[in-house]
């Protein structure tokens, strides 16, 4: 540590400052943390025991193969058709399109015995490339047609039917198909091989009713409407057409309709990747021009929204009794006056005396806060000198950014498993045929589904606890480091010794203070948990509710979202005093409450104000950054949608921009503390001098007499300085004698 930096000892004592002899804090509360991923250690464990998260990204078919892997038959599953090596089968097809995801049989999760819809869900080499429905032949009503065209696209390369279907009880079948070249030829046929006797009525196979020219979306086999010709459409039907685009759009989250949209706008995002890499490098140096200019930037900002509103204040009302006294004016000069011109004018009068007092109101806080409004912009001053000083503290939050994102990825790589942590069980599913020559053991099929454990529920909210919770852990750990970089300068009397004050932040946070982070982050994930299993309720009983109930819910929501931004707001704060007086969680809340009660105005000021000051600056790197995607993009012939690259870049420069503020704002609120505790320590006089610099000094009450002695300190300073160097000289002149 350099000489001189934090408090002397005697100030130490006084309690002034940064602590330098720390102890750890809430230490109870680590160790329970540590313990609580070691539970979730656990479940991630018995997760990759018993889940396939691949079952979720490829699909799995009706007997428990996944698709595009090599499986293995599970001990407890009989299916015959389960285990096969489904390498080369990559996508899945649903035999009825009406019934998709996240699968045909998740009711029986449910404890039913059998699903209320079901299709036959297959892995297939590729999607359909054709449109195979009863089709009309003449003189046969087109009673073989079907079979006798999935055994010609079977030969081709394409098979519809079921695994293994034309090898075993449809062998006979695919044989007298295979004699048959033309449609003409399957006139005469035995009635064994009509297409009722192959395909049941409830879509379980083993060939499908109908097949739709198909896409692979999520390697899924997703039908396109759009190359649907109107003789098809009309044998589907308009009930068919829309329950499927119902489907489909929950599926896929768009209009189906848009599909041919998205392809060309994810060719325009490849065509234009260069052009994105600019505009996202360009939202990284924006950003960093304005936080340089931020102070000067924020100053301009916030007088002119003074000024700006002072003016509306006095013209609003001004306005709104002008257009009263007209509509008066003229309503007196009628002889005749209708009884809706008068409300007419008594309800702008009314307006206009309502506008008045808010506008009085405002005006008055505008005046008598004007002093408040300049400590802002002082503290946006501090800020900026401060981030300069040190200013790789502008890129701590691309390291956080970086463990959020690896958390998440962890996360969501274990709720892929834990998803598809279900146990194989067999299915007994006996098919419908309207007519068959199939024998009452070929006529029933065992299927495989996933059943989910009983504990499934209670795993999910741990599991998404743990999300919340170390999220949380890993911004305040961020928030806590920051603040203690930004103490450091504070409490420095000569800013130009201190030494790596991010490092040491950071030091302090790992070394002393993960009890309290981790406290501080159980409180916001609790709540975060409550709102979200709230939210869970909402959407399950949304029909079922009444109006009252909504109403109530709707209320509680609100109220759980105020108490989370308090207690954030709080716990930002305590997190601060904490970085520069070493204290547990609960005291720093206790502390720092009441330093914010005793300058409630000034911290209005700052969070309202501040708040939008940084919004504004946010909006300007996301505005700058769009402009010039524009000129870039908009004359470009290649690109059909440019607003979509644009898009994309201004996403991802208002992520930038928020990072790259969330250390001003951070900054902002630690000087602050810092002021309203050293306003409170201290008064100026010798021996208690205020650490605050000249700027700040000036909104304290007993400014000028701290000036003054700060004055007379450094002309002290100077004169010891000049007097050392003299004595200095001296010794050498006496040396050269």
């Amino acid at each position: 540590m350099a000489e001189g930096q934090f408090q002397t000892k005697e100030e130490d004592k006084k309690d002034v400052g940064p602590l330098k002899d720390r102890g750890c804090t809430d230490i109870i509360c680590i160790l329970i943390f540590i313990i609580f991923l070691g539970g979730m250690g656990v479940i991630a464990y018995f997760a990759f025991t018993l889940g396939d998260p691949w079952r979720i990204l490829n699909g799995y078919d009706s007997f428990g193969n996944t698709c595009g892997v090599k499986n293995t038959k599970p001990e407890n599953v009989t299916a015959t058709l389960a285990g096969r090596d489904m390498t080369d089968y990559p996508y899945l097809m649903y035999f009825d399109p009406t019934v998709m995801l996240p699968d045909s049989l998740n009711t029986l999760n449910t404890g039913e015995t059998t699903p209320k819809e079901f299709s036959m869900m297959l892995c297939v080499k590729k999607c359909p490339d054709v449109n195979v429905y009863p089709v009309p032949v003449e003189g046969l009503g087109g009673d073989f047609y079907r079979m006798w065209t999935y055994n010609k696209y079977k030969n081709e390369g394409q098979d519809f039917c079921e695994y293994d279907f034309w090898t075993t009880y449809g062998e006979e079948v695919g044989k007298k198909m295979d004699e048959i070249s033309e449609l003409t030829g399957l006139s005469g046929l035995d009635d064994k091989f009509r297409d009722v006797n192959y395909i049941s009525e409830t879509s379980s196979g083993p060939c499908p009713k109908y097949v739709i020219k198909s896409d692979p979306i999520l390697s899924r086999c997703i039908p396109m409407f759009e190359e649907l010709s109107d003789e098809i459409k009309g044998y589907f039907g308009s009930t068919l057409i829309n329950d499927l685009e119902t489907k489909l759009n929950a599926l896929l989250g768009t209009d189906v309709s848009a599909s041919q949209v998205m392809q060309y706008a994810m060719a325009d995002v490849m065509n234009s990747y260069r052009e994105i890499a600019v505009m996202c490098g360009s939202s990284l140096i924006i950003s960093f021009i304005i936080i340089l200019l931020l102070g000067w930037i924020a100053q301009i900002m916030i007088y002119a929204i003074s000024i700006l509103a002072a003016v509306a204040c006095i013209a609003g009302p001004a306005y709104f009794w002008y257009v009263w006294y007209q509509a008066k004016e003229k309503l007196d000069q009628q002889t005749i006056k209708l009884e809706s011109q008068i409300d007419n004018v008594e309800t702008l009068m009314i307006y206009a005396i309502i506008i008045t007092v808010i506008c009085v109101v405002v005006l008055l806080l505008i005046i008598f806060l004007r002093s408040r409004v300049g400590l802002m912009v002082t503290l946006f001053k501090e800020a900026g000198f401060m981030v300069m000083r040190m200013i790789v503290i502008l890129f701590t939050p691309i390291i956080l950014a970086l463990f959020i994102l690896a958390w998440a990825a962890l996360w969501s790589f274990v709720s892929g498993y834990i998803y598809t942590a279900g146990t194989a069980t067999n299915l007994e599913f006996p098919r419908e045929f309207t007519e068959t020559v199939l024998s009452a053991a070929e006529k029933n099929i065992t299927m495989v589904y996933y059943k989910d454990h009983d504990y499934i529920i209670w795993v999910w909210l741990y599991h998404l606890f743990g999300l919340y919770w170390g999220t949380e852990f890993f911004l305040a750990c961020h928030e806590m480091a920051i603040a203690g970089a930004f103490c450091q300068f504070y409490w420095t009397r000569d800013k130009r010794k201190v030494s790596f004050p991010v490092l040491r932040g950071i030091w302090w946070v790992f070394r002393y203070h993960l009890g309290t982070v981790a406290f501080g982050s159980c409180i916001i994930a609790i709540i975060q948990l409550i709102r979200t299993i709230l939210a869970y309720i909402q959407n399950k009983t949304k029909d079922s509710q009444s109006e009252i109930v909504k109403y109530l819910l709707m209320c509680l929501q609100c109220c759980l979202w105020c108490f989370e931004k308090v207690m954030k707001f709080i716990n930002r704060n305590a997190y601060i005093y904490t970085a520069f007086k070493g204290s547990n969680f609960c005291t720093s809340c206790k502390k720092v409450f009441g330093l914010l009660m005793s300058n409630l105005v000034r911290v209005g000021v700052i969070n309202c104000v501040g708040s939008f000051i940084l919004f504004i600056g946010k909006f300007l790197v996301v505005m700058i950054t769009g402009i010039l995607g524009y000129f870039m993009l908009s004359k470009d012939e290649q690109i059909e949608y440019w607003a979509i690259p644009v898009l994309i870049a201004s996403i991802f420069a208002f992520a930038v921009a928020h990072t790259f503020f969330s250390v001003y704002e951070i900054g902002i609120d630690t000087i602050f503390v810092c002021f309203a505790e050293d306003e409170t320590k201290n008064d100026g006089t010798a021996g208690r001098e205020y650490y605050m610099s000249k700027n700040l000094m000036q909104w304290v009450d007993n400014s000028s007499e701290a000036l003054k002695n700060l004055k007379r300190k450094k002309g002290q300073q100077r004169a010891q300085a000049k007097a050392a160097k003299a004595g200095k000289s001296g010794e050498v002149e006496m040396d050269e004698k």
